[in-house]
Parts: structure tokens; sequence; C-alpha cells
């Protein structure tokens, strides 16, 4: 497994009162189907990963143009099973980690793989509410097919993180998101932050559509 190093880490000094640690993985019965796991293609359910008054996750399956589910697939990216990925060919997706007032969030840390070995060039950009850099800006780049590229965070705790893979998140996916959610003591959580809008916009525009064949 690669290791793909963080351009930009800033961490925040908190009392914590209580934190407990998530995964999403993709597998499971996650679409909302109550049939098992999801079919290739199928939605993913924009309740899954939520913590019931205390984190909202919301899927963007097509940042280009606006909020669309997103998609489920299971085998194929290279040795990365249960990956999320895009609605359209070229396009990117958003990932936001919303936390409740009184909560904030810290996003661990991802795998990313490309699908069927295909070469892409994708990058990766994470954000986290009220910090003026990016946690993660890999600017462009050539997705290994060597295997599953692995991107570690750390706890960098905000009251919203969000996670844009793209321009290439549809021949590109990810999956084990490991996010860590914990007590702040009442700081209101804030919506989603002008940079990451601004940086889901830049990633669409680089998008030009392109269709899979299995």
């Amino acid at each position: 497994m690669k290791i793909f190093a963080t351009l930009a880490v800033l961490a925040f000094a908190t009392g914590a009162a209580q934190a407990a640690t998530y995964t999403l993985d993709f597998a499971g019965d996650i679409c909302g189907t109550g049939t098992g796991a999801c079919a290739n293609g199928s939605a993913i359910a924009q309740g899954y990963g939520d913590v019931a008054g205390q984190l909202d996750v919301i899927y963007d399956g097509n940042a280009a143009t606006g909020q669309q589910p997103l998609l489920h697939w299971g085998t194929g990216y290279e040795t990365l099973g249960h990956v999320a990925y895009a609605t359209a060919s070229d396009t990117p997706f958003a990932i936001v980690f919303q936390a409740a007032s009184g909560f904030e969030v810290a996003v661990e840390g991802f795998d990313i793989a490309p699908y069927a070995n295909r070469v892409r060039n994708s990058m990766v950009t994470v954000v986290a509410e009220g910090m003026a850099s990016p946690l993660l800006e890999t600017g462009l780049f050539e997705v290994s097919t060597d295997g599953v590229t692995h991107f570690p965070l750390g706890s960098v705790f905000a009251s919203s993180v969000t996670l844009v893979l793209g321009p290439d998140a549809w021949d590109v996916g990810i999956g084990n998101i490991v996010y860590t959610l914990r007590e702040t003591g009442g700081a209101a959580a804030i919506p989603l932050p002008a940079t990451g809008v601004l940086l889901i916009g830049g990633l669409a525009a680089l998008g030009a559509r392109r269709r899979r064949t299995v």
C-alpha cells in the first residue's frame, strides 16, 4: 500500500470530552434497500455515515451539475473493494462531514484507486472549516495503478470538513474513509465554507464527460 504525503496539515488544540471513530467502507446495506449489499452502480443512501444529532455526512456525486447521489461499486478498483465514485465520467464528487452544534469532526485518512488498472489523472483536496489553508491539496497527479493509494491526514478537528476527489472520480474511486467525532462543549457548527464551494466549482470546470466500459 502506497502512502501519499499530506502537503499541509495543521492541528487545533481543544479539550475534548468524548470521541468516537467511524469508517465509511461502503460495504453492506448502505443503499437503504434492505436487501443486503449494494449492487454495482447503486446510489449510496444520504444517511450512510450519519450520527444522529451529532454529524451529517452529505454526498454530492456530481459536483459539476449540482448534488446527485454518490454511487457504489463492489470490485475492480485495484484491490480496494466497495468504493464510492461519481455519477458521471470526468466529474468530481464531494463528501461533506458536517458536525452538529457541540461537536467537531476530523477526517483521519482514506484510500483511492483507479478502475480496471486504468491510468488516470485526478486530484484530492480536503478543506476544514475555519482554516486558511487546505488540509490536503495534491494538485493534478497520475493515480497509481500499482495498488491502493492511502492519504493520512491525522486528527485535525473542525465544525465541518469537505473532501473533494476529481476531476476524474468515475474511474477513480474512494474507500475506507476514517473519521472521528468528538464533543466541543457547545461551539456552533458552520455550513460548508466558501473555499469548499470554490474548489468544487474549480474541479468541475476541469471535467469532460466519458463513459465507463465494463
